[in-house]
């Protein structure tokens, strides 16, 4: 699987737990079925692309620092 076949799974996954509302009751249910769906799509999606994030964020600290990364063996 490369990563756009993640990120279509994600997807999916967010789309098929957002009805859950239908299920809920008036006492806030409702909002946590709707709501956890999507935080556990941002969390996947955070899951995998957060290497991707913290690989550019050091770069751009090390440019912005002056220095350069060292060569790899």
């Amino acid at each position: 699987m490369n990563r756009l076949d993640l990120v279509v799974v994600v997807t999916l996954f967010l789309l098929a737990g957002i009805p859950a509302y239908a299920y809920g009751d008036p006492s806030g249910g409702a909002l946590f079925q709707v709501l956890m769906p999507a935080l556990a799509g941002l969390w996947a999606m955070w899951m995998i692309f957060a290497n991707r994030a913290r690989k550019g964020l050091s770069l751009l600290y090390r440019r912005l620092r002056g220095t350069e990364p060292e060569p790899k063996a």
